[in-house]
């Protein structure tokens, strides 16, 4: 049995848990170590989070809306530096990586005081 048959097997919360810890042949894995976008993996893992944000009908709309810009907040330095889209940042400034690292410890600090 390779790793993604393994995969296919679990439950969302050990799909998900796979992922979180880059596990090999989880979607994360592959795209991380491998560089690669597996649609299957990709597909279980999206499966995975709807099925456990189907179940979680506690979250609060301020953790909806901080995931929103979050989220569209990383799009746009995707974007920016994608050499075929023509959307730029402008100012950006030269150590944008502390900036987003700064953003990122403050969006996880969020959730990790509420779980």
């Amino acid at each position: 049995m390779d790793e993604r048959e393994g995969l296919l097997t679990m439950n969302a919360r050990e799909i998900l848990d796979a992922n979180f810890e880059i596990k090999e042949g989880s979607f994360l894995y592959y795209l991380q170590n491998k560089q690669t976008f597996r649609k299957e993996a990709f597909r279980e893992l999206y499966e995975s989070i709807k099925q456990l944000s189907d179940e979680n009908v506690g979250i609060t709309d301020t953790a909806r809306k901080i995931n929103f810009v979050y989220g569209q907040v990383l799009k746009c330095f995707m974007y920016h530096f994608d050499v075929a889209d023509a959307y730029k940042i402008a100012k950006l400034p030269p150590q944008y990586n502390k900036i987003l690292q700064l953003f990122e410890n403050n969006v996880f600090y969020y959730f990790q005081t509420r779980i």
